[in-house]
């Protein structure tokens, strides 16, 4: 069960962020990095219990294997925004629509986009991580890529499908 306090944090990072379906990764980074005095359980313990809120709905996008890295890996990915394709997290009060998900899907690949560009740059840039941190790292994005084209074609079936029944609906 989660606590009081992480309820709260949680609600608050989801509250101030910007994107409806807030990145589980995102969310439980902040908490481990920026209150590093709230206990916390590991990475999938912290999403079965929010599978289990009351007050948080966990939405399945597909998995990622940007859980288990190093802490210096984890800092880089948090300085660039980059979470992963993982499960999301909403505020069970927020009705998700097509277009709400569509648009927040579409917004959160531009930021992996632009993200993956920042990380490119600063990886040439700062020879410091170990080789082999870099090589799963790589290996990484490459299927970071793979689900982001996917989630693309997901959304335009969303958008057929929405412009198809609205012009049944019409008639």
């Amino acid at each position: 069960m989660l606590s009081r306090k992480l309820v709260k944090i949680i609600d608050d990072i989801i509250s101030n962020d910007d994107e409806v379906l807030v990145p589980a990764r995102k969310v439980y980074l902040i908490i481990k990095y920026k209150h590093p005095n709230v206990p916390l359980p590991s990475f999938p313990e912290f999403v079965n219990l929010i599978k289990r809120s009351r007050k948080f709905e966990l939405i399945d996008t597909g998995e990622t294997t940007l859980y288990d890295l190093p802490e210096s890996i984890e800092k880089l990915l948090m300085e660039v925004e980059i979470y992963g394709t993982g499960p999301r997290i909403k505020l069970r009060s927020v009705k998700l629509t097509p277009k709400l998900m569509r648009r927040s899907f579409l917004r959160s690949y531009e930021r992996m986009r632009a993200g993956i560009d920042r990380l490119l740059s600063k990886i040439s840039a700062d020879s410091d991580f170990p080789s082999d941190e870099i090589n799963k790292l790589i290996s990484s994005f490459a299927e970071l890529r793979e689900q982001i084209n996917k989630t693309i074609q997901m959304l335009e079936k969303l958008e057929i499908y929405e412009s198809h029944s609205g012009k049944r609906k019409k008639r």
